[in-house]
């Protein structure tokens, strides 16, 4: 499988694992990329398999991989896609901005390990909005 690059052709070194650090446009371009050639699913299983180093913890100052988030926004771009918009219209939407998970889940709840670790359900979306989920050929439906 290959590993989920930045779109900075700049950078020549593929990122690895929680080493390198990739910009919230890196990060996005890489899963919008892989969802419109391969699908979500495939994005999903990229990230948690590659593990980028994408989002920086408030508290910290840490970058790491982070699953809720990489869920959230694979469900997001993928839903963009979905709705034609284009890679210029996709990456710079609200919904991919990187505040954009606040509407569904807490920054109590997004700062847990367990919220690193794996795909928690949102908490803060009412039960008739959309509500990010894991692509279904990932969790066995």
């Amino acid at each position: 499988m290959n590993a989920i690059v930045p779109s900075n052709q700049a950078l020549s070194q593929p990122v690895t694992p929680d080493t390198d650090v990739m910009t919230h446009t890196e990060f996005l371009s890489s899963i919008l990329r892989t969802v419109r050639a391969s699908g979500a699913a495939v994005a999903l299983e990229q990230l948690r398999t590659d593990r980028p180093a994408f989002h920086v913890a408030a508290d910290s100052g840490v970058t790491a991989y982070h699953d809720t988030r990489a869920v959230f926004y694979v469900w997001a771009i993928d839903r963009l896609v979905m709705g034609g918009l284009s890679d210029f219209g996709v990456l710079w939407h609200p919904l991919v901005d990187s505040r954009s998970p606040l509407v569904w889940w807490s920054g109590a709840t997004l700062a847990t390990p367990a919220a690193a670790e794996h795909f928690v359900a949102a908490e803060l979306a009412r039960p008739t909005e959309p509500q990010p989920v894991e692509p279904l050929s990932l969790i066995g439906v």
